[in-house]
């Protein structure tokens, strides 16, 4: 009878110093994943700032390709306008400078 509490002590106290083992590996585990996750959190940030402003930069790029495009359209129309004018207004400058020419404004 001795023995067999002998033997459950033993496999008590063995039992005990694996749970304490195994908390203690548990700990280790959990600091070991805290750590990580602050260096994937790092990386993380630094990923998303970068594409960010990659993202910003081709935003820009495209943004002032588009400008130039509608600037120099609008400028084309411009021009093919002011020619246009101009042109009806020989006839009745021409009509003005030679009625001055004459004297007879």
């Amino acid at each position: 009878m001795q023995e067999i509490l002998k033997s459950i002590n033993e496999a008590e106290q063995k039992a005990a110093e694996i749970k304490t083992a195994a908390q203690q590996k548990a700990a280790e585990i959990a600091d070991n994943a805290e750590q990580r996750s602050q260096e994937i959190a790092k990386l993380s940030e630094t990923d998303c700032k970068a594409y960010r402003e990659k993202a910003l930069k081709e935003a820009e790029e495209a943004a002032q390709k588009h400008y130039d495009d509608e600037i120099t359209a609008k400028r084309a129309e411009a021009a093919k306008y002011a020619a246009k004018c101009l042109a009806s207004t020989d006839d009745i400058v021409n009509e003005i400078v030679r009625r001055i020419v004459r004297g007879s404004c």
